[in-house]
This record gives C-alpha cells, sequence and structure tokens, in this order.
C-alpha cells in the first residue's frame, strides 16, 4: 500500500482531533461532611442552627447539589430539610419542639462524586420557667 503523506497527515489530525473531543475519564471525588454542632444549651421550643461543611469543596455540577438532611426527634418524628450549599458549607436553623436527644443525619449525594454521609447528635433540655 502506497499513502500519501497528505493522506497520513488528515488521518494523524482525524485522530488527534477525535482524542481531543473525546470524553475525559476522571475519577470520582470522595467528598466528606463535617457538622458544625449547636453552640451552648440548646432548649426546647426555640430554634437551633445546623451547619455543615464539605470537603473538599464541591465545584461544578456537584456545587449546586444541596445537602440532605434527616432530623429524628426525640419521639421518632423525622423531618427532612434541604440545605443549599454556598462554597462548600451551609446552615440551618430549624425548631426543636421537646427535649431529648435529636439525631441529624446529613447526606451530600453529587451527580460526580463518591456519596458522603454523617451523623450527629445534640441534647435539648427544656427551657427555663418564666414563672407564674
Amino acid at each position: 500500500m502506497n499513502f500519501s503523506r497528505g493522506t497520513l497527515t488528515i488521518a494523524a489530525l482525524a485522530g488527534a482531533a477525535s482524542l481531543a473531543l473525546a470524553p475525559t475519564a476522571t475519577a470520582a471525588t470522595t467528598y466528606q461532611i463535617r457538622v458544625l454542632p449547636p453552640i451552648g444549651t440548646v432548649y426546647a421550643n426555640n430554634l437551633v442552627t445546623l451547619g455543615v461543611l464539605v470537603t473538599p469543596t464541591p465545584a461544578g455540577e456537584d456545587g449546586t447539589t444541596p445537602v440532605l438532611l434527616e432530623l429524628t426527634e426525640p419521639d421518632g418524628d423525622v423531618t427532612p430539610r434541604t440545605l443549599p450549599l454556598t462554597l462548600g458549607g451551609a446552615t440551618i436553623a430549624t425548631r426543636v419542639h421537646e427535649a431529648g436527644r435529636y439525631v441529624a443525619e446529613f447526606t451530600f449525594d453529587p451527580p460526580n462524586g463518591d456519596p458522603a454521609t454523617t451523623t450527629t447528635e445534640f441534647d435539648v433540655v427544656e427551657g427555663p420557667s418564666l414563672g407564674s
């Protein structure tokens, strides 16, 4: 077989172009969630602020994926919440209705990374009496 230089050049350029335009295979990012627990004493029938930090900071499509929170009350009621991320962090203020131990489970399931889940617990005490 006899190929001209022009034919070989075109074939080489076509091969290079197809490699350049092919989607790249990248490993999924492994994320971790760090919980920022409530500060101080948490009283029943008040708001409590919970925070999360996702590391490394998600970017692109992963950066717009919210963190899901399932807050389990002492009586077993579960309240789901969605926390939108801003630069890898999010906070939420939620009302705690009764005294006892609360369990907060945070899940981050991005489209291009490995899902991450973490759980934290915090105690809520009866509010102080204001007198009669």
